[in-house]
């Protein structure tokens, strides 16, 4: 029976040999495209203006004060309780995404603007992805393509303005260059990845993180092989990603006091996902918006401050207030970081902590998840001297948002176009070969 099905299976394999794959590149990356706008328009078309980008702290928002003359300004009294007229400055977005929203604003000012705009980075990234491994194989390049363009949390994506959609654009550009870098050892690839790795740290600040982490793994390589010549070239690229994000520092400096390179957002989320780790009995869970905005009225009640505070003041409370738990009950809080793996990968207690149902899609997605993730695991051990770098931006960017705790499956769409890269090169070895490959 097995014979059988073989030889029943054998006759199409040669549809998808390299060669005549190759021959057809076009046609095939255009029926992705197609299929991807289908998606885009779908999501544009189903949309509610009165649901979408309408929080306070989302880019939009941010984007339309910039174009009305208010400045880089908005509040979110979720988390910082002491808005006013006089103290709506912001740092809580990252600046990318809201210039690419304003941008969409002064063409047209009305959020279907901006949807464009998050379906155009979702259409770039398939491009991104196909160039990437287009010399490995270009089979292998139409696959990743395909698994960005029907990954749910990432069209999920495109209703969404919080930056991720802006962060996985840029961040496979800036791949590209440094995996070109690290094959051809070319000081110019790695100054255009450090620039772009740059941006995408500007569109979400976990990425810095991830960039100077890669720009250290490569330096240690070069000391270890002592190759001073390359060593250069790794401290270059971390440079260039540092003074890619300084004028955002110097903005912060001059505006709040403080060069926060990131979003004030950071210790909001390192105390709300923590706080409870003192709490009998102990259980770990997502929290949400509820539960949240009790925990930080509580905290607020009981301390010194004035309300006179600005966000990167209120950051740093809510930095301290987090990491004084933390200390407490550390053991605690690394079960706790391990255990939102399974939130980050699977949504495992997002939906409950939120009394929301799981829908179809979300078991699709889980589904998704899971194949991701064991082929991106396999990718990784079979091309670990060549693609190194995405399985360490990968690792490095769970690791942080499992640490901070804000981990959802959405976050998974900053890394994504490495996710699928390496999923797909964990099947390169079940593709037909071509007649000449045998011999």
């Amino acid at each position: 029976m097995f014979e059988k099905l073989i030889s029943q299976i054998k006759p199409f394999s040669s549809l998808f040999r390299k060669k005549r794959i190759e021959e057809r590149s076009v046609l095939w990356l255009s029926g992705i495209m197609i299929v991807a706008l289908l998606i885009a328009v779908q999501t544009f078309l189903t949309h509610e203006e009165a649901t979408t980008f309408t929080t306070n702290n989302g880019t939009w928002n941010i984007a339309s004060n910039l174009m009305n003359g208010k400045g880089y300004s908005a509040c979110d009294s979720n988390y910082f309780p002491f808005c006013s007229p006089s103290n709506q400055v912001t740092a809580m977005r990252e600046p990318i995404p809201v210039l690419l929203m304003a941008v969409s604003w002064f063409f047209y000012p009305d959020e279907d603007s901006g949807l464009i705009t998050q379906s155009l980075l979702y259409l770039g990234t398939i491009l991104s992805i196909y160039w990437i491994l287009k010399k490995e194989d270009v089979r292998l390049a139409l696959i990743a393509s395909f698994l960005w363009t029907v990954s749910i949390p990432v069209i999920s994506e495109m209703g969404d303005d919080t930056g991720n959609l802006t962060a996985a654009f840029f961040f496979t550009i800036g791949m590209y260059y440094f995996l070109k870098g690290w094959n051809e050892q070319k000081l110019p690839l790695f100054i255009f990845s450090g620039i772009f790795m740059g941006v995408t740290a500007l569109s979400r600040s976990v990425h810095f993180g991830i960039a100077i982490g890669l720009g250290i793994f490569l330096m240690g390589l070069h000391i270890i092989a002592k190759n001073r010549k390359l060593v250069l070239q790794a401290l270059i690229f971390i440079g260039v990603v540092v003074l890619t994000i300084t004028p955002w520092m110097v903005r912060n400096e001059i505006v709040f006091g403080s060069p926060v390179f990131g979003t004030t957002l950071t210790g909001y989320n390192l105390y709300r996902m923590n706080f409870y780790l003192g709490n009998e009995p102990f259980q770990p869970h997502y929290v949400g918006a509820i539960e949240s905005s009790e925990a930080v009225q509580k905290l607020i009640e009981g301390s010194a401050l004035t309300g006179t505070e600005n966000e990167i003041q209120m950051n740093d409370f809510y930095m301290e207030a987090g990491k004084a738990i933390i200390l407490q009950y550390p053991l605690r809080y690394i079960g706790l970081s391990l255990y939102r793996f399974l939130i980050l990968w699977f949504n495992i207690s997002f939906h409950k902590s939120y009394g929301m149902d799981i829908l179809l899609r979300d078991y699709v997605a889980i589904i998704q998840s899971v194949i991701l993730l064991i082929a991106g695991l396999i990718g990784s051990a079979k091309k670990y001297k060549e693609y190194w770098p995405l399985t360490l931006s990968i690792v490095l960017g769970c690791g942080a948002y499992m640490a901070i705790g804000a981990a959802q499956m959405r976050y998974l769409v900053d890394f994504m176009p490495g996710l699928v890269i390496l999923s797909a090169l964990s099947i390169s070895n079940l593709l037909p070969k071509d007649q000449q490959e045998h011999h």
